[in-house]
């Protein structure tokens, strides 16, 4: 058995209703959060499963706090 300790990470996938961006922005501000990775919708090269492609919105993003 190892008595090695390992960081507790928590990893979150939160859902913003096309307020993603605004969401990021307010992150940055509030917690200094550092977004490490983004890619919007225009950007997949996956069609979204339904309607219309959103465009410039973001599908996905990686966020660093602390």
């Amino acid at each position: 058995m190892s008595t090695t300790k390992h960081p507790q990470i928590v990893q979150p996938y939160l859902f913003f209703g096309g307020r993603c961006e605004e969401a990021l922005e307010s992150y940055r501000q509030t917690l200094g959060a550092e977004v490490e990775m983004m890619m919007r919708f225009k950007d997949s090269t996956e069609p979204p499963g339904c309607g219309p492609v959103p465009g410039e919105k973001i599908m996905h993003a990686s966020v660093r706090i602390g």
